[in-house]
């Protein structure tokens, strides 16, 4: 198990499309920084995205981010299809299998090389947006209340990209198709924001497309239904995919 994962980051690594990911996403968070958007994916039925004139000091820049962590999502994906799509597309799992490794090791090895992938792209995005604005107009003021604030901000949206990161890790194991991948990711941001808009006075269906942001964080209603939610769709599409692979025709 610990040799497969090694096996992924060394692979990844060295891969020049991981690479030229990475630097997309500077590219995006520079931009945001001085134009001040980073811009946003999907169906935005709840937050409001920051006003291109403001400008983003250190502090600011993390709360305005937040609202754009859809995007870090989104080259979260791009990451993780370079290595569990081109494992399950080009039939590469099958030498793991081979040399004695079960299908259940198999599939937490690759749940543990998606969840560090997912991490370290979060602390990434935060780290530079907060780096890079500070250097570039300033600390600011800390917000009243942040640490804690940001924080709830921090592990719900994380909890949030690991729910997208489940689906589409189901949508690899069954289909073996990083197209079809991409295409449910869209699809499904979409179809989760669809009944906020026909069914407005249904709360907790606001939350399903586990958009979450810092100006969020003060509604006990909002964080407890976008936590469970995404809790959920972690627990209901890692057992969905495990038992996919597991009885998977190889």
């Amino acid at each position: 198990m610990l040799h497969t994962i090694q096996a992924d980051f060394y692979r990844l690594f060295r891969s020049k499309g991981f690479w030229i990911t990475e630097a997309i996403l500077v590219l995006n968070i520079l931009s945001g920084v001085i134009f001040g958007a980073t811009g946003h994916v999907g169906v935005n039925t709840e937050s409001k995205l920051p006003q291109a004139t403001e400008v983003w000091t250190g502090f600011k820049a993390l709360t305005n981010y937040s609202s754009s962590i859809s995007v870090t999502i989104l080259f979260t994906i791009i990451v993780i299809t370079l290595v569990l799509g081109t494992d399950l597309t080009q039939n590469l799992y099958k030498n793991s299998l081979a040399y004695g490794v079960s299908r259940t090791s198999y599939y937490f090895a690759k749940s543990a090389v998606v969840l560090t992938i997912a991490l370290f792209q979060f602390l990434v995005s935060y780290g530079l947006v907060f780096s890079i604005a500070t250097l570039y107009n300033g600390l600011g003021t800390m917000p009243d209340h942040f640490l804690a604030h940001f924080g709830l901000t921090l592990l719900i949206q994380f909890l949030s990209t690991l729910a997208w990161v489940s689906i589409i890790s189901f949508l690899l194991y069954a289909s073996q198709s990083i197209t079809l991948a991409f295409v449910g990711y869209f699809v499904g941001n979409i179809f989760l924001s669809l009944p906020a808009l026909f069914f407005k006075d249904i709360n907790i269906l606001h939350y399903l497309n586990l958009e979450f942001q810092y100006s969020m964080v003060q509604s006990t209603t909002a964080t407890n239904n976008t936590l469970s939610i995404a809790l959920g769709f972690i627990l209901v599409f890692g057992f969905l995919g495990l038992a996919t692979f597991k009885h998977k025709d190889l």
